[in-house]
């Protein structure tokens, strides 16, 4: 007599756990010293290279974080960009709180981003200082 084996649905697999940030929002105190410097005293050169990397013109964005009105809509434009970039979990809403709130902090930790990928911040945009 042959018995039917009695099959399990199959589970649904789970799905893998996205990345974070390669450093937190307050990891830039454990950094080059250099580049907290500069980007919380000059934020739109470290702010125009980081969008330089990601395709976006180095000027124009430099020049929009001179300015307050473009940067609230910029900044979380370019944060949102390697989000998407690198698969990062989070939402529209924390990229403008934190460029709300923490603009240079955000900044550093996108160029930390950046730089765990192999990207070089600064690139040709640094080299015109």
């Amino acid at each position: 007599r042959v018995r039917a084996v009695e099959e399990k649905p199959a589970e649904p697999a789970e799905e893998a756990p996205k990345p974070t940030w390669a450093h937190g929002l307050f990891g830039c105190f454990d950094m080059d010293v250099k580049l907290l410097g500069l980007t919380l005293c000059c934020p739109c050169i470290t702010f125009g290279a980081n969008a330089e990397l990601l395709g976006e013109d180095w000027m124009l964005y430099c020049l929009f974080c001179i300015l307050p009105g473009p940067m609230c809509y910029f900044g979380p434009y370019i944060r949102n960009k390697i989000r998407r970039t690198f698969e990062i979990e989070g939402t529209d809403n924390e990229d403008v709180l934190s460029y709300l709130f923490c603009p240079c902090l955000s900044i550093i930790q996108e160029t930390q981003q950046l730089k765990s990928a192999g990207m070089k911040p600064g690139g040709e945009a640094m080299n015109r200082i």
